[in-house]
């Protein structure tokens, strides 16, 4: 399985990732996928995920969620930090999230598509005493339950394009459309060139569009 940094750098991604949403959710009061959407949407998320040292050992959670905050909305964030002995229920959720983020290779986006942070905090009990493990086995078993179409047929539908719309965008057959969306031809193994006209229709990145 492939990983964008190496391992050693996971207990600091945990913990900055769980301090993150903490100060976030409680001390500035933001709902906890409120402030996870403005993570994924201000380009952070995809710098932490894939290794950017200025979040992962740079700087501490606090210091990303002012970050974040100032990317959204201008404003730099005036509450201070409370102190806490104990991890909360959000903190783990951060600090889960990070560990499987880099345990299976996948963005932040893409988890967002099937796991959102409520309910990864719902899994707080009885996923916190547990090896790890255990949750990403959780986790790919919710993945496996929502992704049943697949990620060209979602992204289309997600803009409200019908496959011959797709294909005048795209210059892609209708029928090579079809083949795709019901998996009898595999999209991760098409020429690069066509996968790129279909992501450029559907205004994503080609790796939006691959299975694995």
């Amino acid at each position: 399985m492939m990983h964008s940094y190496e391992e050693i750098y996971t207990v600091k991604a945990q913990a900055a990732l769980g301090q993150m949403l903490r100060y976030a959710v409680e001390d500035l009061q933001m709902g906890l996928n409120e402030f996870w959407d403005m993570f994924l949407i201000s380009g952070i998320a995809d710098l932490f995920g894939k290794g950017d040292y200025r979040f992962l050992v740079g700087m501490s959670g606090v210091e990303t969620a002012w970050e974040v905050v100032w990317r959204m909305t201008g404003a730099w964030p005036q509450t201070k930090p409370s102190f806490h002995l104990e991890k909360s229920p959000v903190y783990w959720t951060g600090w889960i999230l990070a560990w499987y983020q880099w345990y299976s290779g996948r963005s932040f986006r893409r988890i967002d598509e099937f796991l959102k942070p409520e309910q990864v905090k719902d899994m707080y009990s009885p996923y916190h005493e547990m090896d790890p493990l255990q949750f990403a086995d959780a986790a790919e078993e919710i993945r496996r339950k929502k992704e049943t179409a697949t990620r060209l047929k979602m992204y289309r539908e997600r803009i409200g394009l019908s496959q011959s719309e797709l294909a005048r965008e795209s210059g892609v057959s209708v029928r090579m459309i079809q083949y795709y969306e019901q998996r009898r031809k595999d999209l991760d193994k098409a020429q690069a060139g066509t996968v790129w006209m279909l992501a450029r229709a559907l205004g994503c990145s080609v790796e939006d569009l691959l299975e694995f």
